[in-house]
């Protein structure tokens, strides 16, 4: 079924992608793509969520994914991404992905709601096992304090904050080396008075009206923030 296009944000370039699970992390996932201009296949066994995507899905269809046929039938094999959102039925998850694998899809990102469910993802030939979940819990914790104004974490000890610039960096020549020195972060941008971000440069003094992005361990960052 063909849609209206929808405003392009910024192209992603990647050819069609199919999400299989149309629940709200396959949906919004699905949205955002088709957003920044990619043609995206949708699935699901619910009819009630299937039309709530058809607006902005490329094409949409009503089926049980844990069926190879039906998979073949919507074209599946012939894409080279599939995004597997069905998370909290594990069986289903699970059969799903073994379809996948075994269609020779190339690149197979699935959801798992737990170690367990991701390490059988993982075992079964998923390629990326994605944890939104607790990506998310992890990130509102460091938001809970009202310093950080976003949070985004990389590895257990790599992260980036966006926030208002702590007092001692304020109305001050930043010496980015020594500042990774003494609290192992580094200011990486920030977003100037037009609203547009920019790289930091340590000749640029910050007010408290600034917001920046600075990198580093989450702990540190914590420390530092409190500065």
């Amino acid at each position: 079924m063909a849609n209206t296009p929808r405003r392009v944000r910024g192209r992603i370039d990647i050819p069609p992608v199919v999400v299989l699970g149309l629940g709200r992390f396959g949906a919004s996932l699905a949205e955002e793509l088709t957003c920044h201009g990619v043609e995206v296949l949708g699935m699901d066994a619910d009819a009630r969520l299937v039309q709530e995507c058809s607006s902005f899905l490329t094409d949409a269809a009503i089926g049980d994914t844990t069926d190879r046929e039906t998979l073949v039938q919507f074209g599946v094999h012939e894409v080279e991404r599939v995004v597997l959102g069905i998370g909290s039925d594990l069986e289903s998850s699970v059969l799903t992905a073994s379809n996948l694998v075994d269609l020779g899809v190339p690149s197979i990102w699935a959801k798992a709601d737990s170690d367990a469910h991701a390490k059988i993802l993982t075992q079964v030939g998923v390629h990326q096992v994605v944890r939104p979940e607790r990506d998310t819990g992890r990130r509102v914790a460091h938001l809970l304090g009202g310093r950080f104004k976003d949070f985004a974490q990389f590895d257990e000890d790599y992260g980036m904050i966006k926030l208002a610039p702590p007092d001692v960096i304020v109305g001050v020549s930043v010496d980015v080396e020594k500042l990774w020195y003494r609290f192992g972060v580094r200011v990486v941008s920030v977003r100037r008075s037009d609203g547009t971000w920019a790289p930091f440069h340590p000749d640029r003094v910050l007010c408290r009206t600034d917001q920046v992005i600075v990198a580093g361990d989450p702990e540190k960052l914590e420390r530092f923030v409190r500065r």
